[in-house]
């Protein structure tokens, strides 16, 4: 988990630039899982799964991508999750972008992000004058290279 920023600094201590340039904590790493509502997807045998993030105070800033490639691609059915690197404060809360791109028809569709109550990401469009249905297993017939990739901030637990 990326750490709070505390440069072994003590109480009444001058800061320097040298020290206000050891702000931030360097980027983690974690494995995202893309699941589905009703069947989870499988990105095939060499598809890919990356997560990175970066913690400051209570906000979480970072990205996810997942790459359809190999033999065993499949959808799954239904609508599709990302999970979260760390727990979020809360549900329903706008908190970032994803796009999702065929790249043999150069298809896209791109979503804003937000929290669900189980503390996972999903894609919400709009049309219609108001929100419609996350990203789903239906969007494409996903092949090798075929990807998704979200971005996101939201507050931790």
């Amino acid at each position: 988990m990326a750490t709070q920023w505390t440069a072994g600094t003590t109480s009444g201590q001058v800061l320097t630039a040298a020290t206000l340039n050891t702000i931030g904590a360097v980027w983690e790493t974690w494995t995202p899982a893309l699941t589905a509502s009703v069947a989870n997807p499988n990105l095939g045998a060499t598809g890919t799964s990356v997560g990175r993030y970066a913690r400051i105070n209570k906000t979480i800033f970072g990205n996810a991508t997942f790459v359809f490639n190999g033999a065993g691609i499949a959808a799954g059915t239904g609508f599709y999750f990302c999970s979260l690197p760390l727990t979020a404060q809360g549900a329903g809360l706008t908190v970032g972008s994803l796009i999702a791109i065929d790249v043999s028809s150069f298809a896209s569709t791109a979503q804003l992000c937000q929290t669900d109550t189980v503390n996972r990401l999903i894609g919400v469009g709009t049309g219609g004058g108001g929100l419609v249905a996350t990203l789903q297993a239906t969007t494409y017939a996903w092949a090798a290279g075929d990807f998704i990739r979200y971005n996101f901030c939201y507050e931790a637990a």
